[in-house]
């Protein structure tokens, strides 16, 4: 090699006292096993934390001032560019609550309320990209109490949004909730998309059944909503969520809600009738003149109620163990409901 020779010529001109050139250290191999983690908590979790809560007070900030110009725009095609933003916003702000559920920083909510089953698919499918695409099927009449309620729309956020990720764009998402016999609700979300890779199999039923989760180099970043998804599920022993093929193609992903976290729906109060104003007749010189009642003309107002009730349901009480598995009870639960579909005409169902 010409620009070898060289370099030794000069070598051997510059340090006469040696005869060859010192050799150069040979690189060690790279070793292709991940190395362990560090001993002691990570440092940059309460960081990231903090980043995902700065990242939430802007949004929310942006929410409102975008929401002040929808409601002061009266031209149609600049307020749906509006809503196009806020709802990208929208979305940044989910980014930002999945970091925190990651980082293991708690995520309060100030605002918790027992929150219908119908409110609650809608609240999850407005949160992904592609919304009006979303079909919703029959929704058990029932509500999930107030302490899982976010977390439950959390879940079932991600869950629809692997299915929009992940199907074609021409092809709905279906979603429904089904009563089981045992007083749970099964959530279902079924796509027509590529299906499961099954060679991730064992890596999502760990991450969704193992309260540890998968180890850290096992961590998939393009599975990020499963992780989020997974720890979600394990703050609540009731919560289930299970991973199934949908024949020919897709994939039917099922979140099982607990009996313990299901409560009747709340009932919007009924406004009490207004009173009627007595007809104003000429007041004489020496009568006093009659005072009209004040009449309040506020809105109704959703309360946690029940039909049978004026006080707020408690929530169930249940000793119940499954006795199987939930990967058994969930293929049984997928099966009955497509012979179920095959059997009888298709509902009619709606986008969101």
């Amino acid at each position: 090699m010409p620009g070898a020779g060289r370099w030794s010529s000069w070598w051997r001109r510059r340090h006469p006292e040696q005869a060859e050139p010192v050799a150069e250290p040979i690189p060690e191999p790279v070793s292709e096993t991940p190395p362990a983690a560090p001993d002691g908590p990570d440092p940059w979790r309460p960081i990231a934390g903090e980043f995902a809560l700065r990242l939430l007070t802007l949004t929310w900030e942006a929410v409102h001032h975008i929401g002040e110009a929808e409601f002061r725009e009266r031209d149609t095609e600049r307020r749906k560019f509006l809503f196009r933003i806020d709802h990208s916003v929208t979305r940044v702000r989910r980014l930002a609550e999945n970091l925190r559920v990651l980082t293991g920083e708690p995520l309060d909510d100030p605002d918790q309320q027992i929150t219908s089953l119908h409110d609650v698919t809608h609240a999850a499918g407005a949160a992904v990209e592609h919304y009006e695409r979303l079909q919703f099927g029959p929704i058990a009449d029932l509500a999930v109490v107030a302490s899982a309620a976010d977390d439950v729309i959390r879940i079932l956020t991600e869950l629809i949004d692997n299915a929009d990720r992940y199907s074609p764009p021409t092809e709905p998402v279906t979603i429904a909730a089904h009563l089981t016999g045992d007083g749970d609700v099964v959530i279902r979300v079924e796509d027509h998309g590529i299906g499961l890779n099954p060679a991730h199999l064992p890596w999502i039923e760990r991450l969704l059944d193992s309260p540890d989760g998968p180890p850290p180099g096992e961590l998939k970043p393009a599975h990020l909503g499963l992780s989020v998804a997974g720890v979600l599920t394990h703050r609540h022993p009731s919560l289930r969520v299970r991973l199934v093929s949908r024949q020919p193609r897709g994939t039917v992903a099922m979140l099982l809600i607990g009996a313990d976290l299901l409560c009747e729906a709340p009932r919007a109060a009924v406004p009490e009738p207004a009173p009627i104003t007595p007809a104003v007749r000429p007041a004489p010189a020496d009568d006093v003149t009659m005072v009209l009642p004040v009449q309040r003309t506020s809105m109704p107002r959703r309360v946690p109620a029940s039909v049978r009730g004026t006080g707020s349901p408690p929530a169930p009480v249940t000793t119940r163990v499954h006795q199987t598995a939930w990967h058994d009870d969930a293929a049984d639960f997928n099966a009955g409901v497509d012979a179920a579909r095959a059997k009888s005409p298709r509902t009619a169902e709606g986008p969101l």
